[in-house]
């Protein structure tokens, strides 16, 4: 399924906005590893650490990153994304966004069954300690 139009532009904005927190190294497309099947989440967020060019690189990460974010797309469903949330927080995944473009809201997932919508303000994802404004991610 390829990213639409709506779904590159928000990949943007977040991206822009969570390198400001300047404590998290921000991977777009990074692939997972998750019991021997392959993930690949929008956006996810490791603890910063140096990058080493010269050491090779990893085509499926082992390591887990402690934030993975979804935007849905226009074929994709929001259950498709819950599922798949449900294996991220079992495999140990700390924290999990949910961007639905046409609401213009994200949903924050501290569990599978633990999750704050929102759709004006302020995004805060407790877990995480981020704080981020809506408008800075939907604003055009």
């Amino acid at each position: 399924m390829s990213p639409s139009y709506h779904h590159a532009y928000l990949s943007s904005n977040l991206i822009a906005a969570l390198h400001q927190l300047k404590t998290y190294s921000v991977f777009s497309k990074l692939t997972l590893q998750i019991e021997g099947k392959d993930y690949t989440p929008d956006i996810c967020l490791y603890l910063k650490k140096p990058m080493n060019f010269a050491g090779g690189d990893i085509l499926r990460m082992t390591e887990l990153p402690l934030l993975a974010i979804e935007v849905l797309s226009p074929t994709q469903g929001t259950q498709e994304v819950i599922d798949k949330f449900k294996i991220y927080f079992a495999a140990g995944i700390k924290s999990c966004w949910l961007i639905i473009p046409p609401a213009q809201t994200i949903v924050v997932y501290a569990s599978s069954e633990q999750a704050k919508t929102f759709s004006s303000g302020e995004l805060i994802d407790d877990v995480m300690s981020i704080q981020l404004s809506l408008k800075e991610i939907f604003e055009s």
